[in-house]
């Protein structure tokens, strides 16, 4: 018999352990839509199943935390590449402002919260609001797949994203620099200058790079989707670099290849194939493992969680609220705001566990903050499974509007004398914000 394989639980074996992933993300979405749970939702509560706090199948060592990070990373990704620019643009004011509503009501009750109730340091009470503050795309792959990606409200929530994200980990940058050596102006010039270097250069460098090598480049099967994982990977660990959140860096390397990328191409098409089946399936199971059952019996952390999770509600369904009757959405795209703007993940815990390193937070806190997660991870997503189709069936009965409907040039190529002067003119009078491709047209006769 192969002494490589070993049975003992958690499992070492990294045949079993990929085995045992891919399992569940075969099954666990198939039985948790029978009884109308959300396939992410069940993916995330396998990953508690299997995780150290319930069977100990799989350990949550360097290489699931590694994955997860690529899962979230991918995820992220994946929204900046799917947001609809053109409307993001005529948006751009409302996202912020959203953004800075979604972040700011949480917040503000945390930091109240934190000083009356959690008797917390100023320092401390900051880093809370920065951490209910911010929100996770989580239900991202559902709104792809009821096709209302292109909806204002879900636009306006994926470009709030980026400011809230961005808010919460300038809070966290901020706080971090005021402890121990990192501190005076030649901290903040250096970090400052290192944030405007990386933006300025991921704007001016990514959309050139990426023009050039679709332009140049002979493309075989899988060289387009290796280069955007380059692009991916290396914009994240240079944001990571200048003193942002890797994150960040992801999203905005989606936003400057997005034109780059056909929405309905195969190239797309291939992206969301491996990010929906391997990649993010992979997050899923981790933010599941992070949950410790033996805590769930401690008074203090279910205090405490109840408390945060509490502040995120609140928070975010009073933004959600204002921003619902000032744009005149409907209540259902309302509620799908409110649940693509409650899950928690990404920037969440990269505060709570810097927060507990720098010790302004213990450990009650960072398991409650653990559960706070697992329950927004919970809620938002079934909020939008079920209130995203209301929404998709709104915006099928809309009327047609000739202004917004994609640009989308059909040019006839029949004579090889004629065919290069008519791909000119088509591309002379294409957009050049147009997402759309130039759609050549042949006719194949028998024989």
């Amino acid at each position: 018999m192969n002494e490589s394989l070993n049975f003992s639980v958690p499992f070492s074996n990294p045949v079993m352990i990929f085995a045992l992933v891919m399992i569940v993300i075969l099954v666990a979405p198939i039985v948790f839509k029978r009884i109308k749970i959300p396939g992410l939702v069940g993916i995330i509560l396998s990953g508690m199943v299997i995780g150290p706090s319930v069977l100990n199948l799989l350990e949550r060592d360097s290489t699931i935390e590694l994955l997860g990070t690529v899962g979230l990373l991918y995820l992220m990704f994946m929204a900046g590449l799917s947001i609809d620019l053109n409307r993001f643009e005529k948006l751009r004011n409302q996202s912020i402002g959203f953004g800075i509503l979604s972040y700011s009501f949480p917040a503000l009750g945390a930091y109240f919260a934190g000083v009356n109730l959690f008797n917390y340091s100023l320092e401390s009470s900051l880093l809370l609001g920065a951490i209910v503050g911010s929100h996770t795309l989580l239900a991202y792959p559902i709104v792809e797949r009821l096709g209302i990606t292109k909806n204002t409200a879900v636009t306006m929530s994926m470009g709030g994203t980026l400011v809230t994200d961005t808010l919460s980990l300038g809070i966290l940058a901020i706080i971090a620099g005021t402890v121990g050596d990192a501190q005076g102006p030649g901290y903040w010039t250096l970090f400052g200058t290192s944030i405007a270097i990386f933006l300025i250069a991921a704007v001016l460098i990514l959309p050139r790079l990426g023009r050039w090598f679709f332009r140049n480049l002979k493309h075989e099967t899988d060289v387009d989707f290796v280069f955007l994982m380059a692009v991916l990977f290396t914009t994240a660990f240079l944001a990571e670099l200048a003193g942002l959140a890797s994150i960040i860096g992801a999203f905005i390397a989606g936003l400057l290849m997005n034109r780059l990328v056909p929405g309905n191409g195969t190239l797309m098409s291939r992206i969301q194939f491996v990010g929906n089946a391997l990649f993010i399936p992979f997050f899923l199971i981790s933010v599941g493992m992070l949950v410790d059952v033996e805590v769930l019996a401690s008074l203090d952390v279910w205090i405490y969680a109840i408390s945060f999770t509490t502040l995120v509600f609140a928070g975010k369904a009073i933004g959600s609220l204002i921003v619902r009757l000032l744009k005149g959405f409907s209540n259902a795209e309302g509620l799908v705001i409110f649940g693509l703007t409650t899950p928690q993940s990404a920037a969440t815990l990269a505060v709570t566990l810097l927060g507990y390193d720098l010790g302004f937070f213990d450990q009650t806190a960072v398991n409650a903050v653990v559960i706070m997660i697992l329950i927004t991870c919970l809620v938002g997503p079934w909020l939008v499974e079920k209130f995203g189709r209301e929404v998709a069936l709104q915006e099928e009965k809309k009327p047609y509007e000739p202004s917004q409907t994609p640009q989308r040039i059909i040019v006839p190529l029949a004579n090889p004398e004629t065919s290069d002067a008519l791909m000119d003119i088509a591309f002379m009078i294409r957009d050049e914000n147009s997402e759309e491709p130039i759609y050549p047209l042949t006719v194949a006769h028998d024989g």
